[in-house]
């Protein structure tokens, strides 16, 4: 279907997607057409690159020929930013109910069922190698299809399509689209890395004004300072981290990361809600390295109010063994799936915002680089993380949860008390429950959700 076909059918209502998260990067809408049918349309935000909208096409166009996955058919895109509306994307709305709206109230068994599923999903997506870090571009800048292939026989690197600058938001929302920032594609994680570090840099040097009054010159000369020192953290750090590239082979290689993908982008039938129908909302997918891609989804993880722990361990549970089930006790996958080192904690910290987080970036890379391999200072550690002070607090917070409101938990008397009688942030298991895996650079993989109990215990 063309735009010319979709305009003579006659758009009749347009409803903004309830499901769609709000980002600077784009808008989407549920469009019901006079036929009766419906359509999404994704329409890029101003000032957004068109490559942002070409990301998203060309995996859905690539997930949806070389793999199992059901997702909707794109029916018609523009790249153009002079097009009236900018660039964007149309595609099908596929019949069904949002996942995230019945989940909780589904039998254990469909639950499991249904994660089961899901993990055959993404493993299916981890086989296909990819020669950089980025996100995929259209073989084609008019093609809506190509010539369909098996699931499950290997693709040359000639048919896989080519990859273009990261669509990660992290370099593009806050005004950072407009910087001459390097976005790929990146042939080395460690060329990732130092990109985001020097992104960081960039984007806040490029909000530094003249003219401003004295007294907000000097809180910004301050706030850029820290920045520096973290960015200068960072880069040390990526130096200094094992295991990025060619340390360990088979875990980093570059495959699509579709670990990020939650409950309200699954689609499921509404007469059999263990059928998925379709997933979908693809924008921002990118390639990364199979130990990143290898993660329980993130909501398999525990959470910080320890609300359904019991349920998400046995869920957590059934998407390894399927792993192992499908993939072998052997899979390079489940090795990463269950690997926790200092890599892992780069990448989450990489994606921070230094200037507006930096009161949680600095001490949580003072505390990374405090417990590095053979190089733990165990005295600063604990001194940087004193449960008594605001920043201890937060520290320990932003070391052991995903989200952007440590600041705001580390003020409040509930987190303060659950900071303080935590043992460690860098063990597995605490009074709350932690919804990120610890930090343990300088202790081999242990399983998830159980304590070490060889590491110091300074923390009580």
């Amino acid at each position: 279907m063309l735009w010319a076909e979709v305009r003579a059918l006659i758009v009749i209502d347009v409803d903004s997607d309830p499901y769609s998260s709000p980002d600077e990067l784009s808008k989407s809408f549920s469009v019901a057409l006079q036929d009766g049918s419906f359509v999404m349309a994704r329409v890029g935000t101003a000032n957004i690159p068109p490559l942002i909208i070409e990301a998203e096409v060309a995996t859905m166009k690539f997930i949806r020929e070389r793999t199992s996955i059901p997702l909707p058919q794109v029916l018609a895109y523009e790249l153009d930013p002079r097009h009236p509306l900018g660039p964007h994307v149309l595609s099908e709305k596929v019949p069904g109910v949002r996942l995230e709206a019945i989940f909780d109230d589904l039998p254990p068994q469909s639950q499991d069922l249904l994660v089961a599923q899901i993990a055959k999903y993404v493993l299916e997506v981890s086989r296909f190698t990819f020669p950089a870090i980025g996100s995929l571009k259209l073989t084609s800048p008019n093609a809506l299809s190509s010539p369909p292939a098996s699931p499950t026989t290997p693709m040359a690197s000639s048919s896989l399509p080519p990859i273009g600058p990261l669509a990660h938001p992290a370099f593009y929302i806050d005004g950072r689209a407009s910087l001459p920032l390097a976005r790929g594609p990146f042939d080395t994680v460690r060329e990732y890395f130092d990109a985001c570090a020097q992104r960081e840099l960039d984007s806040t040097r490029a909000l530094f004004t003249q003219g401003a009054p004295p007294g907000y010159q000097r809180e910004f000369e301050e706030a850029q300072l820290q920045v520096e020192r973290s960015v200068g953290l960072l880069s040390d750090l990526i130096k200094r981290c094992d295991g990025l590239d060619a340390d360990d082979k088979a875990l980093s290689r570059f495959s699509l990361d579709l670990h990020e993908l939650g409950l309200k982008n699954i689609v499921v039938s509404e007469e059999d809600p263990t059928k998925i129908v379709s997933i979908v909302d693809w924008q921002s997918i990118t390639t990364r390295p199979l130990w990143r891609c290898a993660r329980l989804p993130y909501w398999l993880l525990p959470s910080l109010s320890g609300q359904n722990d019991d349920r998400t361990q046995r869920l957590a549970g059934v998407y390894t063994q399927t792993i192992a089930a499908v993939d072998g006790p052997a899979s390079d996958f489940l090795r990463a799936l269950e690997s926790d080192d200092t890599r892992h904690a780069l990448d989450e910290v990489a994606e921070y915002d230094v200037f507006r987080d930096g009161f949680l970036v600095l001490p949580t890379l003072q505390s990374i680089i405090a417990t590095l391999p053979g190089e733990e200072d165990m005295d600063g550690l604990k001194e940087l993380l004193d449960p008594d002070t605001l920043t201890g607090r937060a520290a320990r917070i932003s070391l052991t949860t995903t989200g952007s409101n440590a600041l705001f938990l580390a003020m409040s008397r509930a987190a303060s008390r659950a900071a303080s009688r935590a043992t460690s942030p860098l063990v597995t298991e605490s009074p709350i429950g932690w919804g990120r895996r610890a930090f343990r650079p300088s202790m081999p993989p242990t399983p998830i959700f159980r304590s070490d109990p060889g590491f110091p215990q300074f923390l009580k």
